[in-house]
């Protein structure tokens, strides 16, 4: 449930005041999420943790709207993640890490928006996936092609168009700022989708030039066992994808399927300058309301890799499932499983980010968990 305050007004004492306006209004939101997550063959032990922002990442943030007449308005949004364990932010430890953004919207034209944004594999493609409907354990194997929003784009114009016969697109841009290097750290990235009745079909595409620098939140580092070191090594990072969701009854079933590539990779990993890696990803997944407060789901994917130095073949089969009971329109409590198999030339599973990543070949995480929102 969201709180409208009509006006400007002061938000939780930060001091920010405005004259009224009638047509004006700035909301404020958020989410909490928090429960107890094990996990097991993490250095040969089992990890107990309470973990927060699993389901949903927990956040807090305000949006507004003013009224400019014409059907044009001025829009913002400044949106903050935090651990509620730790009190610390998230997203590298920046103050509004999940969104700052201000823009003009049009009901005829779309938005135009400047800021720290999301680009489309997560919004799109990612809209489709297990953890679009159900949360971070059941993600694509270290969220390789970014479908679980891992990472924003800082420095970005997005254009969002209006919905017209079902159809949807957007297009975002990032300004690298490098001095001299128009092109280092920019990032490109395109979605669309269609939405006819019960059927839904999304497709996106992200090119980040150096991702280590481009998006730098500790997304790809050495301990994300899955790409962590691709992502460091690479001066380009390509993904692109498509999913489809239809909903039958109270049923909903799913497919989705994207393309990941680091190219141009450096000699970090032993690789010639050029080598590249190449990740698919097959997701299929189900789900059925039993009740109006309760539902359940399952979902599996399957990774697979080619690395061009060595002749490797990582690849990597996950699955999971959830019960969620909605005590409330605002608040639900949970339960997840999710394992994850580490076969080819993988040495590791790693449930990354929830967990640690395995000392073996297999991993096996379970959640129970608590969501509220406001």
């Amino acid at each position: 449930m969201k709180k409208t305050i009509v006006g400007f007004t002061t938000v939780l004492g930060l001091g920010l005041a405005s004259t009224a306006h009638a047509q004006s209004s700035v909301t404020l939101y958020g989410i909490i999420d928090d429960g107890l997550t094990y996990a097991s063959n993490v250095g040969g032990h089992s990890q107990y943790a309470l973990a927060s922002g699993i389901s949903q990442g927990s956040r807090w943030g305000m949006q507004g709207t003013e009224d400019l007449g014409n059907g044009m308005s001025a829009i913002f949004r400044l949106e903050n993640g935090f651990n509620n364990n730790t009190g610390t932010f998230s997203q590298g430890g920046r103050e509004f890490g999940r969104a700052a953004f201000v823009g003009l919207s049009s009901k005829q034209f779309g938005t135009v928006k400047l800021g720290r944004q999301n680009e489309m594999m997560g919004d799109y493609v990612g809209l489709y996936t297990a953890n679009g409907n159900w949360g971070i354990l059941n993600m694509h194997p270290g969220d390789l092609d970014n479908s679980g929003i891992d990472f924003r784009i800082s420095n970005a114009l997005r254009y969002d168009s209006p919905t017209i016969y079902g159809v949807k697109g957007s297009a975002l841009y990032s300004f690298g700022g490098v001095a001299g290097d128009f092109n280092r750290d920019t990032v490109k990235s395109f979605g669309l989708n269609y939405t006819i009745g019960a059927l839904g079909v999304s497709g996106a595409y992200t090119e980040i030039d150096r991702p280590a620098e481009a998006t730098s939140e500790g997304v790809w580092t050495a301990a994300n066992v899955i790409d962590g070191n691709y992502g460091i090594a690479a001066s380009k990072y390509q993904t692109f994808g498509f999913s489809s969701q239809y909903t039958l009854g109270k049923m909903k079933f799913a497919v989705d399927w994207t393309n990941t590539k680091f190219l141009g990779l450096n000699p970090l990993l032993g690789a010639k300058i050029g080598g590249h890696v190449t990740f698919n990803i097959y997701e299929a997944i189900a789900s059925y309301m039993i009740s109006p407060a309760l539902q359940v789901g399952a979902d599996y994917n399957y990774t697979d890799g080619s690395v061009s130095f060595g002749n490797q073949s990582p690849r990597y089969h996950t699955g999971g499932v959830i019960i969620d009971y909605f005590l409330s329109k605002r608040t639900d409590i949970y339960a997840q499983a999710s394992y994850m198999r580490a076969v080819g030339d993988a040495k590791q599973a790693g449930l990354l980010p929830t967990v640690a990543a395995s000392s073996g070949l297999s991993q096996l995480a379970l959640r129970v968990g608590m969501r509220v929102k406001f």
